[in-house]
């Protein structure tokens, strides 16, 4: 059977599809919504390909896939099949910059970097972050507000004058010698501090500033300002993500199949502990809302708890999942389930519940 013949037999559903070379390897993983459109795209003679697809796609001899019930399912397993299998041009073509770190070296006088992979060398990361426009911003306005080092001289050469940097204040001056590895680590500690979403009071500073621009009419500064404050809430909020997922993070997501069924995932982590299809056509509301509580309570109580702190590979694959999810919100809605609403406040979580029900309906009435 030729590839023609097998894109031929590709069904219209969400689904995983491997490509495979003439030896029996898998070369590629993917995920699509509908199988037969995302693979067939492949082989379509597109000008504007990119180099590495077409080289990929002269290696393929088969091809093989697996329908699943939902695009989240689909993506799921393409998460599990690339982190075990390690497919050759998974890693070639990915988006090298489709997750960026913010790392700060372990040294006495460590600049701040935006790297793409996390290593185990002692220093401290933040992220992953799902745009790298964002986390540049961020990172220049770390340098235009705090004087931390931003020069690359090897081994840190003395200079009477300092470099450029220092002249134009916007570096404590390492290179002259005068500033010791003390008074440098407190700055990089509020640096810290402002990542971990612990610093408002510079947050507020940048918000003055930009304020201060536009009454001086200096528009140019204060859209820079602007675009500041946008880049730091970015990482600020994915941080905050990140530090959620350390502590076993419970989320509730609901993809709708078709106009009478739905899928419900309970997420703890970066694991998929619970689905379910129902269905949304013959259930009433109360029906309804006493299926999802009791999937909750019995998946999330106080009796499921891990207090096991997450390994950081393991925090990294949660945010991943949970960037898909708010990327991917209007299609699937996803909530947050506090752990207070699971131990003492019962209220809250009928509150919660009745929320998810009112979005669920809505997709459907679209439907």
């Amino acid at each position: 059977m030729t590839i023609n013949d097998e894109l031929k037999q590709l069904p219209e559903k969400p689904g995983v599809y491997t490509m495979i070379d003439s030896l029996g390897n898998i070369v590629y993983v993917g995920k699509a919504k509908n199988l037969k459109n995302r693979v067939t795209q492949y082989f379509q003679n597109q000008k504007d390909r990119a180099p590495k697809v077409t080289e990929m796609i002269r290696h393929i001899h088969t091809l093989k896939y697996s329908v699943t019930d939902t695009e989240l399912d689909a993506f799921i397993e393409e998460c599990r099949l690339i982190k075990e299998i390690k497919p050759r041009y998974n890693s070639q073509m990915k988006n090298d910059k489709k997750y960026s770190y913010m790392k700060i070296p372990a040294e006495r006088y460590p600049k701040v970097l935006i790297v793409n992979e996390k290593a185990e060398d002692g220093a401290l990361y933040f992220g992953p972050f799902t745009s790298p426009q964002r986390v540049e911003t961020a990172l220049q306005y770390l340098k235009d507000f705090y004087p931390i080092r931003k020069c690359s001289t090897p081994g840190l050469v003395k200079r009477r004058n300092g470099c450029l940097y220092l002249q134009l204040g916007t570096c404590l001056g390492v290179c002259t010698g005068r500033v010791s590895p003390e008074e440098y680590q407190e700055l990089i500690e509020k640096i810290r501090q402002l990542l971990n979403g612990k610093e408002r009071a510079a947050i507020q500073e940048l918000s003055t500033c930009m304020d201060t621009a536009i009454e001086t009419l200096k528009f140019e500064k204060a859209a820079q300002y602007s675009e500041y404050l946008i880049g730091i809430r970015h990482v600020i909020a994915k941080q905050r993500l990140v530090q959620a997922s350390s502590r076993n993070r419970k989320v509730l997501a609901v993809e709708v199949i078709d106009r009478e069924l739905a899928k419900l995932f309970l997420i703890k982590g970066n694991k998929i502990i619970y689905r379910k299809i129902f269905n949304i056509g013959t259930a009433g509301i109360s029906e309804l809302r006493q299926t999802l509580t009791q999937s909750i309570r019995e998946q999330f109580g106080p009796e499921n708890r891990d207090l096991v702190r997450l390994a950081q590979h393991d925090i990294d694959e949660a945010q991943i999942i949970y960037s898909y999810l708010k990327k991917n919100r209007s299609r699937m809605p996803s909530f947050w389930i506090p752990t207070t609403q699971l131990k003492g406040e019962p209220a809250r979580l009928e509150a919660t519940v009745l929320k998810i029900i009112n979005q669920i309906s809505k997709k459907f009435s679209n439907k």
